[in-house]
């Protein structure tokens, strides 16, 4: 005798979706102002914003062309004739500073990608977990529609096994060997805050020691502790230029990631899709089946759909 027992058994177990999404968890997208946890890193990330803007650019030519043609033709003259020696002073310390800037700006980059690649990461594992849930119940619908063998046959992306092994794309990972450590603990120690006001007191203490007479072998316009700003500009730039390159290849990794995940959750919602066309069919022929040989008062009837007239 036909019984409705196992399918209501069935939709006792299943999973009501709607309380999973009630209940899911929605993180805030990882963005630069998210790093900015203590006053260093925010005050970080301010400058950062600041000085990365055309307007600093205005803002340099402008004074520089002013500067300039004070000199040569204004109150400027005297104290400061060409070739405009504490204009280039004053713009080698700025040099030196804006380059712990963009450091420090680098790093919040770096943390910011990480952060956000993990979320990723993550939330792609959530949805692969949601679908292999789904093929799951599919798989004991079809126990249920076609005497306990599937309806639909078909093959898991094998990115699923290969990503089980491996983590989120990195900063930190992308420095290998020994001149990869040298080069992480080099960017690390310099780009932060901390550096950026070493910089600051030790080319101001100089100065006003200098000015002083303590420091009598450097006097204005201070032409050592020029040659040792530009020897840390020059060795910086490089640091700079490898951190710039571990972004990208971090980037990279990121995207072939994000790409193969992406590859991995359509072929398994296609998965899902073939597997619920057969259902289909099956639902539609055990219907017609019913339609055609159960008595108008069997129970199984009062689960049809009727028809208003």
């Amino acid at each position: 005798m036909f019984s409705l027992r196992p399918y209501r058994e069935a939709m006792t177990q299943a999973r009501d979706p709607r309380k999973a999404v009630g209940n899911a968890q929605h993180p805030k997208p990882a963005r630069m102002t998210n790093e900015g946890l203590g006053l260093n890193e925010r005050l970080g990330a301010s400058m950062t914003r600041k000085v990365g803007s055309m307007w600093s650019v205005y803002i340099t030519i402008a004074f520089v062309c002013g500067w300039i043609v004070l000199a040569e033709t204004g109150p400027l003259h005297k104290s400061d004739p060409y070739p405009f020696p504490f204009l280039l002073f004053l713009g080698n310390i700025v040099q030196l500073m804006l380059v712990f800037v963009i450091l420090v700006g680098q790093g919040v980059l770096a943390r910011n990608a990480d952060e956000r690649s993990d979320q990723t990461f993550k939330d792609a594992e959530k949805i692969l977990d949601e679908v292999t849930k789904l093929h799951s119940h599919l798989k004991e619908q079809d126990a249920i529609l076609n005497q306990g063998t599937e309806l639909a046959q078909s093959e898991a992306h094998p990115w699923l096994k290969e990503r089980a092994a491996i983590q989120p794309a990195t900063i930190r990972a992308q420095y290998i060997g020994i001149n990869g450590r040298i080069a992480a603990s080099i960017t690390e120690a310099v780009s932060t805050m901390w550096a950026f006001y070493a910089a600051g007191v030790l080319q101001l203490g100089w100065i006003a020691l200098a000015e002083a007479g303590i420091i009598k072998f450097d006097p204005y316009p201070f032409a050592f502790l020029l040659f040792i700003s530009s020897l840390l500009q020059l060795i910086f730039m490089f640091v700079i230029m490898v951190g710039q390159d571990v972004l990208g290849r971090s980037g990279d990794q990121r995207a072939q990631q994000t790409l193969n995940d992406a590859d991995a959750i359509l072929h398994e919602c296609r998965r899902l899709q073939l597997h619920l066309t057969a259902q289909d069919k099956a639902i539609v022929a055990i219907c017609a089946y019913i339609e055609a040989n159960a008595p108008h008062d069997h129970p199984v009837r009062k689960a049809l759909p009727t028809t208003a007239h």
